[in-house]
């Protein structure tokens, strides 16, 4: 596997002095791509020049230098901030931060020697021992006290039971009892976890201490846990709240495509952001300019959507969302399926609002909550709506996968795929069950999937994609 130019860096640089800028420099980088913010090696050097023009005593110079050179967006300004504010700290704060991660280091070491004790102490009357695995004591130590207790008085309500070899039956209803609540907390605190920002550790204790407080840290907001809340799972108290949210998400992404610009030779509009980068060596003074034109080509946007039983509430939104591109991206054809194909693009065009659209949509639909086959969709739409598809067209396609004959799929998909840019789809299942499901293995050979279970993923996905 091919290593990335800054990991590499990094590498390089761990035996040098912790406290010069460059190593510093690289490591806080190293943080902020961990945390999903790109980071080019040219904005890396970028970064670094700047700080040469800026007093290194003034921690808000630093910050709004590095800010300028390696922030792109508002949710890339907010995971900054946090990373800065976390990394950029006096020694004697990185050595209590340590001191702490040591002592919640021991107490979850003491908690679950605790745990382990009490199940050897209810096995005891029976001088028996069982090897629990490292999994069964984690749950039996985050079940709560009461069920702990409960656990405990049923072993020994069993001592009297006259059967042969008890000791054995009784550590079967402990291990039966352990991983009913294994799969009970792990279902529980799903969505918790979920909450926190996707990042991958380094396996470095101070860099990894700083992005696991970030990825706590970023969703104290309410509005941005309801951004990144499995659209499966939004309230009915938050759904106002949560529409809103998302076409502002929508409405923000449709005037990116409506001015898009692109890197120019002619003197026409400048561009702000690569001046600034490329005067950097000069002190900041703009002896040398960069422009930018408009773009003219646009991407043409085909939508097929899954509004089968288990995709009715992820399709409205997906729907909603993609609505509110229309005023950028002009004759959108828009399909649901389920057991068959459906066209709803003439609901769309008509210009009326969004909630009448669907509510009449919804109600003459033959397909909405029922059984998948998207086998049949796809046949039904080669038959019939084959002629919309060009060399420039970007599919979407918004599915779990879920469905009946999937090899069978795979062969249209196939077929499919040679007549298009590109097949992006968007999958609301989380990426740690698609072992599970063979309609991944059938149709990742043809399409970029990505998982998309919140309004989070769904604007970036698109917003990465259709901004190439």
């Amino acid at each position: 596997m091919e290593v990335d130019p800054i990991t590499r860096v990094v590498a390089r640089v761990e035996a040098q002095d912790e406290n010069t800028l460059h190593h510093n420099l690289v490591r806080f980088i190293h943080i902020l791509r961990h945390l999903g913010i790109r980071v080019s090696m040219a904005e890396a050097l970028d970064a670094y020049r700047a700080l040469a023009m800026v007093d290194l005593m003034s921690r808000e110079q630093v910050k709004t230098a590095l800010g300028a050179m390696l922030v792109k967006s508002a949710a890339d300004r907010q995971i900054f901030n946090l990373a800065f504010d976390r990394f950029f700290v006096p020694p004697e704060e990185k050595k209590r931060r340590r001191m702490l991660r040591k002592q919640l280091e021991d107490e979850e070491r003491r908690h679950l020697a605790e745990a382990r004790e009490k199940l050897n102490q209810a096995l005891s009357p029976w001088s028996m021992e069982v090897n629990f695995s490292p999994e069964e004591i984690q749950t039996f130590a985050r079940m709560p006290a009461r069920e702990q207790k409960r656990l405990t008085e049923i072993i020994r309500q069993m001592q009297g039971n006259p059967v042969n070899n008890p000791g054995h039956l009784i550590a079967r209803v402990i291990q039966s009892a352990l991983n009913y609540w294994r799969y009970y907390l792990l279902k529980t605190r799903g969505e918790e976890a979920r909450r926190q920002l996707e990042a991958e550790l380094t396996g470095e204790t101070e860099m990894d201490d700083v992005i696991a407080g970030v990825a706590t840290d970023f969703y104290r907001d309410p509005d941005d846990q309801l951004l990144h809340q499995d659209m499966q799972q939004v309230a009915d108290a938050d759904l106002e709240k949560f529409t809103l949210a998302l076409e502002r998400l929508s409405t923000h992404l449709a005037n990116r495509l409506s001015h898009r610009y692109r890197k120019s030779s002619r003197r026409q509009k400048l561009d702000m952001r690569r001046t600034i980068r490329r005067n950097i060596a000069f002190g900041g003074s703009p002896l040398k300019l960069c422009y930018r034109s408009r773009r003219r080509h646009r991407p043409r946007l085909l939508l097929i959507c899954d509004v089968s039983a288990s995709m009715a509430r992820y399709a409205r939104f997906v729907l909603q969302f993609i609505y509110g591109l229309s005023s950028a991206v002009p004759n959108i054809e828009s399909f649901v399926f389920s057991e068959d194909l459906e066209r709803i693009t003439p609901y769309f065009r008509r210009g009326d609002g969004f909630v009448p659209i669907m509510t009449e949509l919804v109600n003459a639909s033959r397909q909405w909550g029922r059984t998948t086959d998207f086998n049949a969709a796809l046949k039904t739409f080669h038959r019939h709506w084959r002629h919309l598809l060009t060399t420039d067209t970007l599919l979407i396609i918004v599915s779990d996968t879920k469905t009946i004959t999937p090899q069978e799929a795979a062969r249209e998909l196939a077929d499919l795929r040679e007549r298009v840019r590109e097949i992006i789809w968007l999958n609301p299942v989380p990426r740690n069950q698609w072992l599970h499901l063979p309609g991944v293995y059938a149709f990742t050979p043809y399409v970029r999937m990505f998982e998309c279970y919140s309004l989070h993923h769904l604007e970036a996905i698109l917003h990465r994609q259709m901004l190439k």
